[in-house]
């Protein structure tokens, strides 16, 4: 075989296990730049119970739920990527503080479980987060959302799923603030 047949063999051969792999040899992979904000400040989480009589225990549930809440969403913004401050960052370039407001109504275990599949005894809760630029105090991002539960094993847990799906707006929220270039 002449050289010339070995170097269009070898080219082809490249080409096709580069296209195999997914790359190209003409495509450059341009670095991923984060977005404009890589920290973000928890500052305040306002619990509000939607119960007009509440008991004892509605009333120390909703204590440990409203203790619980600024972790969970600290948490889920360390796992989208960004970095939690632990005291108010004053007007630094980068930072969000973050506000949550969280409506909700635990309804009734049991009912939950004896009829939640006709919404006997249903919880509600209501979500809603914003993010705040902290240098020019603009409101940057905004997540609301509602939840219903009616049942799960044994009426389900409903201060566990609550505060799962705080976790999960959470997370949607920073997805939003990735996506704000620099």
């Amino acid at each position: 075989m002449s050289r010339s047949m070995i170097r269009a063999a070898a080219l082809v051969l490249t080409a096709v296990a580069l296209t195999a792999c997914g790359s190209s040899p003409d495509k450059s992979a341009a670095p991923d730049l984060p977005g404009k904000y890589t920290h973000a400040y928890v500052s305040t989480v306002s619990v509000t119970l939607l119960d007009k009589n509440p008991d004892n225990t509605r009333v120390q549930d909703k204590q440990v739920f409203e203790k619980r809440l600024p972790g969970v969403i600290q948490q889920a913004l360390k796992e989208s990527g960004l970095e939690v401050l632990s005291e108010q960052p004053g007007q630094r370039e980068g930072v969000v503080v973050v506000q949550a407001k969280v409506s909700y109504d635990p309804g009734n275990q049991a009912l939950r479980w004896v009829g939640g599949i006709v919404g006997a005894g249903k919880a509600t809760a209501d979500f809603s987060l914003e993010a705040i630029d902290a240098r020019s105090g603009q409101v940057v991002a905004t997540q609301q959302e509602s939840d219903t539960k009616r049942g799960g094993a044994f009426g389900g847990n409903f201060y566990e799923d609550a505060a799962e799906k705080l976790g999960d707006v959470t997370e949607e929220l920073a997805e939003s603030l990735a996506l704000i270039k620099r």
